[in-house]
């Protein structure tokens, strides 16, 4: 049986190459698949003129999907929302339909709802909706309230152009006018003794209000104390005025004969307060200098931004496994990865390689007959090593450091938040690789089908034909955090 020939191999190769291109190209470029993306909800209007297919779906002015139909249903006009499947709509959601300015386009506006309440799906309708007012309900609306104004003015007119009536209303503005004015010369008359009387009302209000805010508590308290103790000596009065009187009897006798001891105790504490006060001792130091503040202060913040770093700083362990095709063998590895932000990290890993590396040792050896060199191939390092530091910029990350004991360099593309990776490598650019005439190129793709648990695949070698061919494997990675948990769920043994 004849082998694939290399223009096969090499059409199939750009095939690929085209085929990932072109999935990177739609995916970057935000171009749609085939099926359209996000669900569907349906809302009812009696009317929604203005509102064409297309229009804009807005959360908190934020674009959120589109107006994917119009259809006329029992009567009302029944729109469909697509909206992006990121986001989610509870069932007390309302819509309604708005303009941008007095004479802009028209956009469906919905709030989304309470979160603690059941979460709508793929073809549920929004219950909620506030109607479109009308333009012309509202100008015949207008029209009657203006007939009304007309109707008022009338009866006004009725009941105030007879001469009667402009009469009296003359000689009640006059009074009013009297009055007014005695009211003025009143207030001149009396100004400074009326602000006077005025401020101290506010000065006593707020004095008052001041003393009731920061008693509030103990005068709650005293009042209570009052109302139990009225009730003590309702029950208690004669033994309890007995028990105060021998009380204050042994108080008095034991102040007048502690009063020396008193005295100096008082005069040794404020002989201590005044010490402390002007600076003095070890005390009065720390009281008086604030470089211990600072001190302090400095201290906390620094502790504070330790304890930030460590927060931000995730650990990673990958246990990954290969099956390749042209050596018909499997290649395993172990990789750390240290990631102190989000967008740097760092890659320390121990890979089993069935392609080993090779290095060729010359014996020269000299006789009589002359001088005869042999050269010898020495395969060796089947375990290596791999270092690398990776920046992420977006959705894509770039590599650089050593892998499997030579220099290399890696770029990775992320996608599907992060599920799936497309990655390309390259090293052993010094080709040390048995039978290698080119660097070691490897391209593939790595895919999470569970949250630890992912799936490899791609083409391994493509630029050396000995060792050119396809790879499948997997691996599992876990988080500290995932450990922590793992450990604390497991079965403990009884040691007693």
């Amino acid at each position: 049986m004849r082998g694939i020939s290399t223009e096969l191999k090499v059409g199939a190769f750009a095939l690929a190459v085209m085929s990932l291109l072109a999935f990177m190209t739609f995916k970057v470029g935000g171009l749609e698949w085939a099926k359209k993306k996000g669900y569907v909800l349906y809302v009812g209007f009696n009317n929604v003129s203005g509102l064409d297919e297309k229009t804009k779906v807005k959360i908190a002015g934020v674009e959120a999907g589109t107006v994917e139909g119009i259809q006329l249903f029992k009567g009302k006009a029944r729109v469909g929302l697509r909206i992006s499947p990121d986001i989610k709509i509870y069932s007390d959601a309302t819509a309604a339909i708005k303009s941008s300015g007095m004479l802009g386009d028209r956009f469906m506006s919905i709030t989304i709802g309470s979160p603690d309440r059941p979460l709508l799906k793929d073809g549920d309708t929004i219950q909620n909706v506030v109607e479109v007012v009308d333009i012309d309900d509202l100008a015949r609306n207008l029209m009657n309230v203006s007939r009304y104004f007309g109707d008022l003015t009338e009866n006004l007119n009725q009941v105030l152009g007879t001469p009667e009536a402009k009469s009296a209303l003359s000689r009640t503005i006059t009074n009013l006018s009297e009055i007014t004015s005695s009211l003025n010369r009143t207030l001149d008359a009396n100004d400074y003794r009326l602000r006077k009387v005025l401020d101290n009302i506010a000065v006593l209000t707020d004095s008052m209000n001041g003393l009731l805010a920061e008693n509030r508590g103990p005068l709650n308290t005293t009042v209570s104390n009052l109302r139990d103790f009225s009730g003590s000596l309702k029950s208690n009065g004669p033994e309890l005025i007995g028990n105060l009187s021998k009380a204050t009897k042994e108080l008095r006798e034991l102040v007048e004969e502690n009063r020396p001891a008193v005295k100096s105790t008082v005069a040794s504490l404020d002989s201590i307060a005044g010490r402390i006060d002007r600076g003095e001792g070890s005390l009065g130091k720390i009281v008086k200098d604030d470089s211990l503040y600072t001190s302090v202060t400095k201290a906390v913040d620094g502790v504070n931004r330790t304890i930030s770093a460590v927060d931000r700083f995730r650990t990673f362990i990958t246990f990954q496994s290969e099956y390749l095709s042209k050596p018909k063998d499997a290649k395993g590895a172990l990789y750390v990865t240290l990631q102190p932000r989000p967008d740097k990290y760092y890659i320390l890993g121990v890979v089993s390689d069935p392609v080993a590396t090779v290095s060729t040792r010359e014996t020269v050896t000299t006789t009589a007959g002359g001088t005869t060199t042999v050269s010898e191939d020495l395969i060796k390092k089947k375990i290596q090593f791999t270092a690398q530091f990776a920046k992420r910029f977006g959705d894509s990350a770039l590599r650089i450091g050593m892998t499997e004991n030579t220099f290399g360099a890696g770029a990775d593309y992320f996608f599907n938040e992060d599920k799936g990776k497309i990655s390309a490598d390259v090293w052993d650019i010094s080709r040390n690789e048995q039978g290698a005439r080119n660097p070691h190129v490897k391209v593939g793709m790595d895919y999470y089908v569970f949250r630890n648990l992912f799936l490899s695949a791609g083409v391994d070698n493509v630029m050396n034909k000995k060792w050119r061919g396809g790879y499948v494997g997997g691996g599992l990675r876990f988080e500290d955090e995932d450990f922590k948990y793992l450990m604390s769920t497991m079965p403990r043994i009884s040691t007693n």
